[in-house]
C-alpha cells in the first residue's frame, strides 16, 4: 500500500466502500483507516477555512459598506443614489 498524498481524492465514495468491503473480507482495516484518517483531515482543514471565513466576514460587516468600496452581488456593482 503506498502513501496518500493530499492531493489525492481518498475520499471517493468507490475507495471508500472497497475499502469496507477488503475490512469485512478479513483482510485488514489498514486502508480504511487510512482514508477515514485522511477524511478526518479534510474536513477539520475546510472547517479551520469556514472558520477563518466567518470571522472576516464579521469584520467587514462591523466595519459597515462605506469602509470598502461599493457592495459587489453576483451581478456586479450595485448603483447607490
Amino acid at each position: 500500500m503506498t502513501p496518500l498524498t493530499h492531493d489525492q481524492d481518498i475520499t471517493s465514495w468507490l475507495q471508500l466502500l472497497s475499502a469496507i468491503e477488503e475490512a469485512e473480507a478479513g483482510h485488514g482495516t489498514a486502508r480504511l483507516t487510512e482514508i477515514c484518517l485522511s477524511a478526518y483531515g479534510a474536513l477539520a482543514a475546510a472547517q479551520f477555512q469556514i472558520t477563518r471565513l466567518q470571522a472576516r466576514i464579521h469584520v467587514l460587516a462591523a466595519s459597515g459598506p462605506g469602509s470598502h468600496g461599493r457592495p459587489v452581488t453576483a451581478n456586479g456593482p450595485q448603483l447607490h443614489p
